[in-house]
Order: C-alpha cells, then structure tokens, then sequence
C-alpha cells in the first residue's frame, strides 16, 4: 500500500519557478527532491540534503544487519562503498526516526536493490545430478550406436538372407534395446522419496535434484546475521564495578549457560546497572495475546529484556517505575552529536531527584569521577576492551543524585547539550558496562564442526564489520576450528583469514561471471582466497554472488567446487541463485 502512495517531491517548471506536487513513486526521475520522514519507505536510491539529528534507516533488505543506521549529510570519502555511506538512502529501505531533503540519483533497474534483481536474472546453474545423466546418457548413445552398427554388420553379413526392412527392424531394435527407459522415473522416484525425508527434517526442496546435489557440497557459504546468529540484539555481559570501587577491578557477568538467563543470585550485585537500565530506556514491553511485546530500538529492547531478568520480571519492573521516587521528570534523546541519552528521575517537591547518563563510553566517561583516577580508568578500559574483542558493542551507564541547589527553580529542567543545561552535568558516579551482541544460534557451532569433519569447508559470508565477523567466526568454529592439515594452511595465510569488500571492489569479473579471459593476477589472488579465505565482511550482495562465483571457477585447487549457499534476506538472493544448492533460512 505505501508503494503506492505519492511522494512529496519539489520539480522545477519550464520557467525555472519552483514547483510543489506529489508524484508516483514510479514517475521519479534523478533530480527530484522528495521531502522523507519516520516510517516512509524510501521510493528511489537518493543523497541526502538534509535531515534531522540522530536520524536512521532500516537497511536489513540490503544488508541483512538488524541494526539501525544512522544519516548525515556529510561528504563521505570516495574509498567508502556505497552501502557504507551514510549520506545515501536505498530504494526499498525504511526510515526509522527522523526526516530529510533529498535528491533522486537512480531508479528502477540502475537503484542499488534493481541491480540486485538483476543479478538473479542470470542463468540457472546446472546441478550435478545433470552433469552425470548427461555424462551417463552420452556414454550410453555410443554404446547404441555401437551395438546399432555391429547389429547392421551382422546382418549383413550373415548366411542367412534377410531383406532391407528386416535388416533395419533387427539394427534398430539392437539400438533402442540399449536406452533405459525406466532411467527417468528411478531417478524421479528415488529424489521425491529424498524429498520427502528432508521434509520430516523441516526442509522443504523446491527442486528435487538440489537433494543430489547437497551430498556433493564441498564449500558452504553463509550468512551471518539471522542465519548463524539469532538477527536480535542480545545483552551477553553486564560489568560492574567490585565492592571497593573501579580501581579494585571489574566484575563481568554473563547469561548461565544452559538457561541463556542471568541468575537471580546476582539480582543483590547487579541491582544498580539493572534499575538504571529500566528507567533510563526508551524501550516499551506490552503484553499481546498473553505474551511479552518488546517495542524500540533493537538496542534499547535488549537492555530493557537483560534489566528486566535481574531485576525480577515485568510485574516487579512495573511495581518499580510505579514509585514517586522513580517517576521521570525530564529526557534528552539519544542523538548522534551528543552519542549519550540522560533521564532526571525522583520528586522535586521533597528536594530528592536524580539523573541517569547512557551511552558511548568515551562519552559518558568524561562526566564521571572515574574519569580522574588513572587506576580505575585503566581497570574500566581493559574490560570494554576485552568486551569489544568479543565483539561486544559496548554501552556505559552512569548516575548522580541531585539535591538543593541542583535541581532548577520550579523543577523546570532544560538543555539538550552539556552547555546548555540547567543543572550539573559532572560528578556522575559510574555503575557499570552493557556487552550487547547478535549472538550465534544454538547448536551452530556442533553443526560446523561436524561439517567440517565431513569434508566441507565452512566460510561466512556477511555485511557486518570485520572484527564482529571474527570475533563470531572464531566462536563457532568456523575460524581456527578445525584440527586438520587445512587449519595448518589457514594459519599461514593470515592476510586471507578475513577480507573485506573494499579488497573485493578491483577484483570483481567484468562480465557477469568469471571467463578464461581473466588476468593471471586476478586468478592467483581468488585461488589463494578460495583457499585460506573463511570470512567475507563488509561485502554488498552482489560482492556475496562474486564469491560463489569463485569457489565455483577457483575451488578445489582450480577444479572447481561445488557450493551451497544459506541466507535469510533479499541481499543474498543473487548469491542464492548463483549457488549450486541454494538454501533460503
């Protein structure tokens, strides 16, 4: 229905007067000016004019992550790909929070999502049962023509006189007594009896010879998010500080194992960062249908979810935020200048109030007392450190009690910026460290493990940043977690352990795949990667169809392998498509 709806959109006349109007999104054309705003679905590839602070966009359909992406409209430089660049909207895309000005630059087929149909345009790749039926099939034509001819001969030479008709009935019932006409329903019947037990396993086969083919895959490549991980932003670690402050040392704790919950017998040491996380959070939690209905940003939800376990479950956080005490007074946002989100909290008619700071750790940081103790300052950096090895993004919470003079006359609390509020903006007391992550599924790494140990070779294939792919890769064994002589390869051929887009933009085929034609450099480098190479991040859809590509032309020492290819999301359709054996999540 909103693809249908008109786009505001500004033209100018054949007068050069200014024109306002509302077109069809398929009537745009590059230098349009179309006005955006929260929850419009972007109707054409534009750049960005203008927009408001902290404005962001649903890119998942392109990208497959599951995180908010902020907008600007700042130049970006030219090494930056395009779906890095934050001042360019796609096609098909969401805005989530705010509104711009922007510019039409492409439509139809030449938009970031039109160039992705068309790479599924390509042709079908053959699958391997069809190679060997045709391989079989051409050996039984000789072996007919064959016995045709000896038959013929035969006849011909034989004592006993036959006429023409009877010499060409024997040949050819010679010939056509070599064809196995029961070949097409054997082979039917025993796929459809395939088919019908990997339905049993919740694998539904859209073309019955992938079942053949998915016992020949030699590489499988994956997406990552929602694919080997649950495409839902997690709270994994809560660090706070010891007993005797930051400079004894942190405490990181972590969901138990089993039950992925943090325990009720950390509810006492973790019921600061826990009831800090509650009120300051943007998040809502709704009961539907008798369920739990988390709404917000993925961020914020999976704070509120990890408080929400510690603290005791909905009814008490309810029972909580019901109190005078907790009451919330006044807000400023999270906003991409101030990278930070602050609540006052408390009664300022009994002179008892508080503020709770939230955000990046360099930022928040800077307004606590921490920040001028060089002993706890390095205790506080070697945890996000560690957190951020793990590919935790990581998120500082901070609080300061206000009395007095603190609080404004009348309660009547104001700014937006540090410089400009009516109260203290220093002296917070830090309370501790979010680890949130997108962590991997259940029982992903078991299954990789044995993949490999079944001969096939595992690689992620993702949008995501380099370190998080790692960082992941490694958790799951994909990265270093295999024993064999493979491993030993990979590990002397570090500079091809991760690559990156950027690496894949100059070594992409001209034409719509790889030919004999290419440069013997650009055959050495995709050999060497289809070797060593388990991670691909940062790579646009296109770049995860390029890849199949090369496993397929390059794999297994040039031969060529066979691949498969999994994925949850319209940026990896062209990779699906390309694939041998494509497997949609």
């Amino acid at each position: 229905m909103q693809a249908a709806q008109k786009v505001p959109c500004v033209r100018i006349d054949k007068n050069g007067q200014r024109m306002d109007c509302e077109v069809d999104p398929v009537n745009l054309v590059p230098g349009d000016i179309l006005f955006l705003e929260a929850g419009n679905r972007i109707p054409a590839d534009v750049r960005i004019l203008y927009c408001t602070d902290g404005m962001e966009v649903d890119n998942s359909a392109l990208t497959g992550e599951s995180m908010p992406e902020p907008r600007h409209t700042k130049t970006e430089p030219l090494s930056c790909s395009p779906t890095e660049a934050r001042n360019l909207a796609f096609f098909g895309t969401t805005v989530l929070k705010g509104n711009a000005t922007c510019v039409v630059h492409a439509t139809g087929d030449s938009t970031f999502l039109g160039k992705i149909a068309q790479g599924i345009k390509s042709s079908r790749v053959k699958s391997t049962l069809e190679y060997q039926i045709e391989h079989f099939i051409h050996i039984i034509a000789v072996v007919a023509i064959v016995v045709g001819l000896l038959s013929l001969a035969a006849n011909l030479m034989s004592p006993v006189k036959r006429s023409a008709a009877e010499v060409l009935q024997n040949s050819a019932a010679a010939l056509f007594a070599q064809v196995p006409e029961g070949l097409l329903p054997t082979v039917t019947i025993s796929l459809m009896i395939a088919s019908e037990q990997m339905a049993k396993k919740m694998v539904l086969v859209r073309k019955i010879d992938a079942v053949e083919t998915l016992g020949c895959v030699s590489v499988f490549c994956s997406d990552k998010t929602g694919t080997l991980t649950k495409g839902e932003m997690t709270v994994q670690d809560l660090a706070v500080p010891l007993p005797g402050g930051p400079a004894e040392g942190m405490a990181v704790h972590n969901r138990e194992p089993g039950s992925l919950i943090f325990s009720n017998k950390l509810a006492q040491v973790l019921s600061d960062i826990a009831l800090c996380g509650i009120l300051n959070n943007g998040a809502e939690c709704k009961m539907e249908d008798g369920k739990e209905v988390y709404s917000g940003s993925p961020t914020e939800v999976a704070i509120l979810n990890a408080c929400t376990q510690v603290h005791g479950g909905n009814s008490q956080v309810r029972n909580s935020k019901a109190k005078p005490e907790f009451d919330k007074i006044f807000e400023i946002p999270f906003n991409s200048e101030n990278k930070w989100m602050l609540t006052v909290h408390g009664q300022p008619s009994r002179g008892r109030c508080f503020s709770i700071l939230k955000g990046a750790p360099d930022r928040v940081l800077k307004f606590c007392t921490v920040s001028k103790d060089g002993a706890a300052m390095a205790k506080i950096e070697a945890t996000m450190a560690d957190l951020m090895a793990q590919a935790r993004r990581v998120l500082c919470i901070a609080k300061r009690d206000l009395t007095g003079s603190d609080i404004p006359d009348g309660a009547k609390f104001e700014g937006t910026v540090p410089s400009d509020c009516n109260f203290p903006m220093g002296n917070f007391e830090f309370v501790g460290l979010y680890g949130i992550e997108d962590p991997p599924k259940e029982g992903v790494a078991t299954a990789v493990v044995k993949a490999q140990k079944a001969g096939v070779k595992v690689v992620m294939v993702t949008g995501d940043h380099p370190d998080t792919a790692r960082a992941i890769a490694t958790r799951i064994n994909i990265l270093h977690g295999s024993e064999d002589a493979e491993s030993d390869q990979l590990q002397g051929a570090e500079e091809f352990s991760v690559i990156t887009g950027t690496m894949l933009e100059s070594r992409v085929p001209k034409a719509d795949n790889f030919t004999d034609e290419e440069p013997d450099e650009l055959v050495t480098w995709w050999k060497k990667a289809t070797q060593h190479t388990r991670v691909f991040a940062r790579v646009s859809p296109i770049h995860k169809q390029v890849i199949v590509q090369a496993y397929q032309k390059y794999g297994y020492g040039g031969i060529g392998d066979v691949c498969a290819m999994t994925g949850d999301g319209v940026n990896d359709a062209p990779a699906l498509k390309q694939a041998n054996v494509g497997v949609a999540m």
